[in-house]
This record gives C-alpha cells, structure tokens and sequence, in this order.
C-alpha cells in the first residue's frame, strides 16, 4: 500500500508540475480543436453565467430570443472536448420559457449535482424573479418550488434577480431590485429555503432591502462572509444619470448592519459619472474584491474597475491605487465576472474595443492579490478573444484544473448574437499552493486518499464551543460544505463525512472552522 501510495502520490506531481509550465491565458486547442465553442440557436443568444461540474462538465445559462422578440431560458452541459452532453436535456441543452419575455443570469451548482438558474420572467403586464432547480440530467426537479420553478412578484412593477449564491445551511440568497409604489428601482435580498419557498424569517416577508432617492438602482453581486453576514454590491443613483459605486452589508436576518461603511451602506462615486459594480469575491478575511466599469467625465469612456474593501467597508489602501485599479484607454472596456484563485490571484473576464456597435472583444485580466497586473498571464497581464471582427463580451468565467472557463456571447457577420465559450490554459493546477495550516497537529483524516463517495473520518482532541463547520475545496477552487455526524468518545471527536460520488481524482482540502476562531486546513487524495 505504501508503495502504491507513493507512485500515486509521484504521478501527481509529475502532472503538477507539467501543467505548471503551461502558458496562462490562451485559448486550449484541446478544447472544440480551437479552443472555442460558438452555438447559434436563434437570433440573439447569450451565456450569462458559466460553472463547472466537479467531473469537469461545463453548465452554461442564458437566454435565447427569436425573430418574434419572445426569449427563453437555456442550459447547455459541454463535455471537456467542447461537444455538447448528449446525456443532458436535449442534445446537451434545456429550454424554458414561462412568459413571452424568459430570461437567466446566474447558475449554482449544488453539493448534491444540482443545478440552481436565476433570472426573471415576463408578459409585460407582471414581472417576477424566476428560480428554477434542474436535476443533474437536465430534468426539472419537481420537489423543488412548483414543479422545479419559484416565481416571487414582489412589487406592483419590474422584479429582476441579478445575483445568486447559496448559504452554508442550503438556503438560497437572491439578489437584484424591485420596483416599488414610485416605480423606483428598490435594490433587495430575498432568501428561500433550501426547497424553494420564501423565507419569512429573513427580513421584511423573506426581503431586505436599502432605501432610495432616485429611479435606478439595483444590486448585482452577492457574497457570504465567514461569519454568515451578506455582502450585495451594485449601483446606487445619487441624481439624474449619476450613478455611483453600492455596497451594502446585511446580518443574518436580513437587517442591515450598521458598522459597516456608512450606517451599513458604501455609496461612493469616482468621477461622478457612472460608477457599478458587477461581481464579488471575498477573501479568507473577508475583504470584498469587486469588478465592474467607470466612467471617466473627460471622454465618457468606460474602464474596467477593480476595488478592494476591507471587512469594515473602507477601501484597502495597500491594493493598486488606494484600494483601486482602472484599466484601459479604449472607449469601452469592464469587467464582469470574477474569480479568486487559490493563489490569491485575480481573474476577470469583461470586455474592451470600441463602443457598440463597433468591433470589440473578450477580455480576461488576471492581477495579483495586491492589484499588481499579472505580468506571467496572456500578454503583459491580459489577453482579448475575437470571433467575427464584431462585438463581443465575455459575461461569466469559471476555473476547474489548469483551465479557464468563460461564457458570454458574439455577433455574427449576419449580425446575430450567438452563444460563445472559450476555454484558456491556466498555471495552476492543483491547489497544492494552499498552505495546511492551525497550530493543532492532532487533526487525523482517514482514510487519506479516500475514493468518491467514501465516508471519511476526521478525529481530533474535544475542544468547548464547538460549533463546527466541514468544508472541502475542490482543485477548481470551489469550496462547499459537508454534512457530517460527530460524537465524543474520552476527550476525542470524531466527525464522519461522505465525499460526494462524483470528485474527479485530485488533492482536495478539508477545512474545519468553528466560532472560537478554530481554522484547520489538511489536504486530502481523492484517487
């Protein structure tokens, strides 16, 4: 067994260390022979959102609308050689319209291989947010909402969901704005229990929200803190087409909390034009790290943003200028999504060029973890991708193994919108690079490697005020919790776990917190 152990353990990383010399930020040829994958269903066709499976299958959202101007939700499932899953939906796709106007913005992808869409969905007449929860085939699960589907109107006009994630105990986090008496655009949070149905508990009726002067506002971006507190980052008007930089952060029931920013609120502007936010990612220590556009009054040209807030709302002045970087000299560049690498480095994927409907291109940037550009990646820290010599926008990027997943969307020479993914290579593979750290050394993982699906054991001497929280972190950086039953036998807890049935074979890591400020990370072979 040691021997075998051993050769794993070498195999590993013997691959490592090859995908280690890999070029970052180009597209993988391995991936549709070209590195691209372009899907024309209809007239105008985009990916919203891009997330990966942990056997490496690719689940895109977005929306498709035909000649008649009527949209429908899609989800497409591509296998790692960038042909669609035949074993999902139909030929690899599933279709869902529920008004004339169906339309997705974000996906999820639970512990169980479940799939979470956000969007919204419309007669014009009534507006509502939609979220539907899909069964790994591709079929609607009907325990959740009615029949797979929760639709909540929750104002007299438009309701739109721009963001979702997922709590530690399954409930699910929304995000967006509601219209309300005034028809101002009212930035919220609703929570659903884990099946679907809103929760009361949470807020006002299942919302919280923010209160407004002016007509548009919205948020666009949510994230969780280690202690459960709600971060959700968008836009606030401050005047007639002033838009200025939201954040705002939430307890856990839904009431603002007042200690951060401003009275529970970041309402900044940069050049007192038009400042968004679009994403967020927080870091171990909760630092908010955001991407989205500015404006700049001498031009009006639009230049990717980049923010780091500290976990009290102040901009960190040790990251890029004063807490914030703003990219490019073409008349239209922002980013969109975000990811943080295990490494503590940057990734975002948006768009520069010209403006619409001039010729513009996927872009990905990748910074390090003090808002340095990443000089080793693409080309000086960048790298655009262009389909038709029309315009294009990366929307949603993911990372699984040594790749770079992102979605979103181009026009053809005939002037449709079609559906797009790239996949780039990536220098980081595993992520070996994380540290195993805490003071205690008597944290034992057995059996260690372990097999999918098997239940694993971690035993370590009892401590008071336990509390404790299970989580494992994927090599695709993704981290979500486990489900565990624990009991104390002389002074020892043992916490038994099952590994979902379908990891990949790779290094894992285990991370075990509690509230006292316990914070263990081991590594863990799933072979």
């Amino acid at each position: 067994m040691k021997t075998l152990l051993l050769s794993i353990i070498t195999i590993l990383l013997i691959c490592l260390t090859v995908s280690g010399q890999n070029t970052a930020g180009f597209p993988d040829p391995t991936f549709n022979n070209t590195g691209k994958l372009v899907y024309d269903k209809d007239m105008f066709d985009l990916y919203q959102d891009v997330k990966v499976q942990t056997d490496g299958k690719i689940v895109a959202v977005g929306s498709s609308m035909n000649a008649s101007y009527a949209s429908s939700i899609v989800v497409s499932r591509i296998l790692e050689n960038g042909n669609f899953d035949p074993d999902f939906g139909v030929e690899g796709h599933v279709t869902y319209a529920m008004d004339v106007e169906t339309m997705a913005y974000k996906c999820v992808i639970r512990d169980n291989g479940k799939i979470l869409i956000g969007g919204h969905s419309t007669n014009y007449a009534q507006w509502g947010m939609l979220v539907i929860q899909l069964n790994e085939d591709g079929t609607f699960d009907t325990s959740f909402g009615n029949l797979g589907t929760t639709y909540l109107n929750t104002g007299p006009g438009e309701n739109i969901l721009s963001a979702l994630t997922l709590q530690e105990d399954g409930k699910i986090l929304i995000a967006g704005y509601a219209q309300n008496q005034e028809y101002k655009n009212v930035p919220v949070v609703l929570r659903l229990t884990e099946s679907g149905d809103l929760d009361n508990s949470f807020g006002t009726d299942g919302m919280a929200s923010i209160p407004v002067t002016e007509t548009d506002n919205e948020f666009s971006a949510l994230g969780i803190q280690t202690d459960g507190k709600i971060l959700a980052a968008g836009h606030i008007s401050n005047g007639f087409n002033w838009f200025s930089l939201l954040i705002t952060r939430f307890n856990i029931d839904g009431s603002i909390d007042t200690t951060y920013g401003s009275q529970g609120l970041v309402n900044m502007t940069l050049n007192n034009v038009d400042d968004e936010f679009f994403d967020l990612a927080l870091t171990p220590n909760d630092d908010a790290i955001l991407t989205g556009f500015s404006v700049t009054p001498s031009d009006y040209y639009f230049h990717m943003l980049l923010m780091k807030f500290d976990a009290s709302g102040q901009p960190v002045p040790s990251f890029g200028d004063a807490g914030k970087v703003i990219w490019g000299t073409n008349p239209y560049a922002f980013g969109d999504d975000l990811f943080l690498q295990t490494d503590g480095k940057i990734i975002i994927s948006g768009c520069s060029g010209e403006l619409a409907p001039g010729n513009n291109d996927w872009a990905l940037w990748r910074y390090n973890s003090d808002g340095t550009s990443d000089e080793t990646f693409g080309t000086n820290g960048s790298t655009t991708t262009d389909f038709f010599e029309n315009a294009d926008e990366a929307l949603g990027v993911a990372l699984f193994s040594d790749k770079i997943i992102v979605a979103g969307k181009t026009r053809n020479a005939e002037n449709r919108l079609d559906f797009a993914v790239v996949r780039y290579t990536n220098d980081l593979a595993y992520n070996v690079t994380v540290p195993e750290t805490g003071t205690r050394n008597d944290l034992v993982i057995s059996p260690n490697p372990a097999h999918p699906g098997q239940q694993i054991k971690l035993s370590f001497e009892s401590i008071s005020d336990q509390n404790l929280k299970l989580y494992l972190t994927t090599p695709a950086s993704t981290t979500f919790s486990l489900k565990y039953d624990s009991e104390r036998t002389s002074g020892t807890t043992n916490l038994y776990a099952t590994l979902p049935e379908y990891l990949p074979i790779g290094i894992y890591c285990i991370q075990l917190k509690n509230d006292a400020g316990l914070n263990l990370i081991r590594k863990i072979i799933v072979l």
